[in-house]
């Protein structure tokens, strides 16, 4: 049975001058990922532009990410749809090619009564054996109520993730757990801004970007070695970005590849047209806010770097 921890990283979609999908520099960024510390990959979602893709470049953006993660970690293909039908039809695609699970949130376009919820995931757990993620994402809202997700779990022995990408999310993270006694694994998503509520409350695994990964991946080892208050003040530095780009999701995802592209991960920060457009003011601070994540990401990457030479050291020091 797949579990879940660490951080999850979402990949963006690298684009051409022409805004065609950039694949070598997507499977480049994958490799960044799983070399630098991500527990899984996850894509198209919508850090990926997935909204802006056709369904064939979303089936493409699968089939990279799953052969270019060659088996080093789990693959989380994001497969949704407003359809049923074609929610399945994708999701058993991503089965054929060897996805290790599902992330799919409820139809948007209709505002849909938890019953019609529960029967679209009911369906989709029923057309695939791998594992479904529900995303749960109401990016101003509490989103769906805790009983979706504890009917389904009853239901169906492969609806085993939530990924919850909404306003406080720490009470339903900590029901969820308890009502399906832990077998549901909870991963907290938004850019990981609530990332130490996750931790507190029980979270598994967390899904920002791979633009900071090493700030994420640093939180977390110091919080689970007990190192509680260095996690603490570490992720308190990444707050400012995060606060500023989380404004719009547009923004957010321009930030993230503003700070790839800045750390050399991809080539250009390139989005797909329209996106948003900002005056000098709001340019200077996206700068700013984006010089000093990436100083920040390069610092916790060279603390994880000793890390790992050290425990080699011990080890070497021990045969």
């Amino acid at each position: 049975m797949l579990r879940l921890h660490g951080i999850t990283p979402v990949m963006v979609s690298p684009f051409w001058d022409d805004e065609g999908l950039d694949e070598n520099n997507l499977r480049r960024q994958i490799d960044f990922a799983i070399n630098n510390g991500a527990a899984a990959v996850a894509g198209p979602g919508y850090a990926s532009e997935f909204y802006k893709m056709s369904d064939g470049e979303r089936y493409r953006f699968a089939e990279v990410l799953v052969d270019q993660a060659k088996k080093r970690v789990p693959v989380i293909i994001a497969t949704s749809s407003d359809s049923t039908y074609l929610t399945i039809e994708f999701s058993k695609f991503a089965e054929r090619i060897s996805a290790d699970c599902l992330m799919v949130t409820p139809p948007r376009t209709t505002k849909l009564p938890a019953s019609e919820i529960v029967g679209y995931y009911s369906r989709l757990c029923s057309a695939v054996s791998i594992p479904v993620m529900l995303q749960d994402a109401d990016f101003t809202g509490a989103g769906l109520p805790a009983d979706v997700f504890v009917d389904l779990a009853r239901r169906h022995e492969n609806f085993l993730f939530t990924k919850l990408e909404i306003i406080m999310p720490g009470q339903k993270c900590a029901e969820i757990i308890e009502r399906t006694n832990g077998r549901m694994q909870v991963i907290y998503g938004l850019g990981g801004i609530a990332m130490l509520d996750g931790l507190y409350r029980g979270a598994s695994a967390f899904m920002p970007g791979a633009a900071l990964l090493e700030v994420y991946v640093l939180t977390y080892e110091l919080y689970r070695s007990g190192l509680t208050r260095e996690a603490q003040a570490l992720f308190a530095r990444l707050i400012p970005y995060l606060a500023f780009a989380l404004q719009h999701l547009e923004l957010a995802v321009g930030m993230e590849k503003r700070v790839m592209a800045r750390r050399g991960i991809i080539p250009s920060a390139r989005m797909r047209h329209p996106t948003l457009r900002f005056d000098k003011a709001g340019e200077q601070q996206i700068e700013q806010y984006v010089d000093e994540a990436v100083a920040l990401a390069e610092e916790c990457r060279a603390a994880l770097r000793a890390s790992a030479q050290a425990g080699a050291d011990a080890a070497g020091n021990r045969r």
